[in-house]
């Protein structure tokens, strides 16, 4: 991937592109798991924490392998990685977007879990430390899947966000500004499109999305800053999602 091309979206990738971000997924799946378990350790204790996790794996098991099963398919006779060389190129951009689905089931059923016992302000608190620490991680696999070094500027991190896991499962747009910032847009979002089609108000996810975003950019470029220009709480209109900023000196 030549860093200095334009910007490469999802469907430009090579077969070979797709099966390496495959691999970057999975592995930040399986992370992103961890994680909830080591804060939830932190926060409440051994025994509870692995009390919740069983609680947490029932709801996302089921749903994991429902949401994969079809998709990645089961040969016991060859390796995972064996049957991924043998998925042809749209089966790979499938089983991208439903892993990434079941990444969001992972986050749902631990946050629900927690807060089902502990409380909200608890399970926000164990939540806002993981996206923390997983926007850090995605942005460091993200640089050197796409070439990229740290400190590649605004355009760098453009290119970086189209790679995160949201942004294979929500529509997206992202455009550098007169002023040379750079615009993203969260055009559609899974978690507050379900609440909605339920009649429920949107989470408030503002406080969690700005230690993210600003997490990520930072990692991408220690120069840039995040600013949220509406995110729930915020009122707005019905077909929108979420909108950051992103300026460096």
């Amino acid at each position: 991937m030549d860093p200095k091309a334009s910007i490469i979206k999802m469907h430009d990738l090579s077969r070979e592109e797709l099966s390496g971000l495959l691999g970057i997924l999975a592995g930040n799946v399986l992370v992103h798991y961890g994680m909830w378990f080591s804060e939830t350790v932190r926060r409440v204790g051994l025994d509870n924490a692995v009390q919740l996790e069983q609680e947490a794996f029932q709801k996302y098991g089921p749903l994991a392998m429902t949401r994969l099963g079809p998709t990645i398919g089961a040969h016991p006779s060859l390796a995972f990685t064996d049957q991924i060389a043998q998925k042809k190129q749209e089966d790979l951009r499938e089983i991208l977007d439903n892993l990434a689905k079941t990444w969001v089931i992972s986050d749902g059923c631990w946050f629900q879990a927690v807060e089902a016992v502990h409380g909200m302000t608890v399970a926000k608190e164990i939540n806002d430390q993981c996206w923390f620490n997983f926007a850090a991680i995605e942005a460091f696999k993200i640089l050197s899947f796409c070439g990229l070094e740290k400190g590649c500027g605004l355009q760098g991190l453009q290119q970086s966000l189209e790679f995160r896991t949201y942004s294979i499962i929500n529509s997206h747009s992202s455009h550098i500004e007169l002023d040379g910032s750079l615009l993203f847009v969260m055009e559609e979002c899974r978690v507050q499109s379900s609440r909605r089609r339920k009649n429920l108000a949107d989470y408030p996810c503002k406080s969690a999305g700005m230690i993210e975003y600003s997490q990520f950019a930072t990692c991408i470029d220690p120069g840039i800053t995040t600013e949220c220009l509406y995110c729930p709480p915020d009122p707005m209109e019905k077909d929108q999602f979420c909108g950051w900023l992103f300026k460096i000196d």
